[in-house]
């Protein structure tokens, strides 16, 4: 068993995960001005689906909604299709609105802190003291490239290992095809396997 084992964690894998996108053009901003009138309205949930179909009236049906949100979820041809539709029609109904008020702080300033705006979470990311594999998609419209390296800059250089998927001529990742994809298995998981098994200290 684990007793006596030391709690601390040994290493830290991310997959397209940013404190601050204040540097970065992601499509997260679309939904910051959405939480203003949440917070003023006391929602406790925005229904992202409702206002799709508002906003754009041929995004309430298929396809149009999926050719919408295609590109924010997966590159061409990386996921498969029938995946892909379930992912977006099951997933994308409704935001709660503590989450979405939390999440537009990382737009801001000193990007993503706690509730109370009491704690920002990148002045403590340089107290790290465990190996850290920070992972990117080079089509990730959600959390570009250079939203992830916004975070892995003030983590200590001699700890952090920064990796972006994908090649010039393909196969792209987009957000979900980090974990989704149909090359994850045999590119971004042999990745995570070999670093995690490199700084696990745990023996058999």
């Amino acid at each position: 068993g684990f007793e006596g084992a030391d709690p601390e964690l040994a290493a830290i894998v991310t997959l397209a995960s940013s404190v601050d996108y204040t540097t970065s053009n992601s499509s997260l901003k679309l939904f910051v001005p959405l939480a203003d009138p949440a917070e003023m309205l006391r929602v406790p949930a925005v229904p992202l689906g409702t206002l799709l179909s508002t906003t754009y009236p041929i995004s309430s049906r298929a396809p149009y909604i999926l050719s919408l949100l295609r590109s924010q979820i997966s590159a061409k041809d990386m996921m498969d299709p029938e995946l892909l539709s379930k992912l977006i029609l099951n997933n994308f109904c409704t935001v709660p609105a503590k989450v979405l008020l939390q999440l537009a702080t990382s737009f801001r300033d000193g990007g993503l802190r706690n509730r109370a705006g009491t704690f920002f979470f990148k002045e403590h990311l340089g107290k790290i003291k465990v190996p850290v594999l920070a992972l990117a998609g080079d089509e990730d419209l959600i959390c570009p490239p250079e939203a992830v390296y916004e975070t892995v800059k003030v983590i200590p250089q001699h700890l952090v290992t920064y990796k972006v998927f994908g090649k010039p001529e393909g196969p792209h990742y987009a957000h979900y095809d980090l974990v989704g994809g149909r090359k994850a298995v045999h590119e971004v998981y042999p990745c995570i396997i070999e670093f995690l098994s490199q700084h696990d200290d745990v023996s058999s």
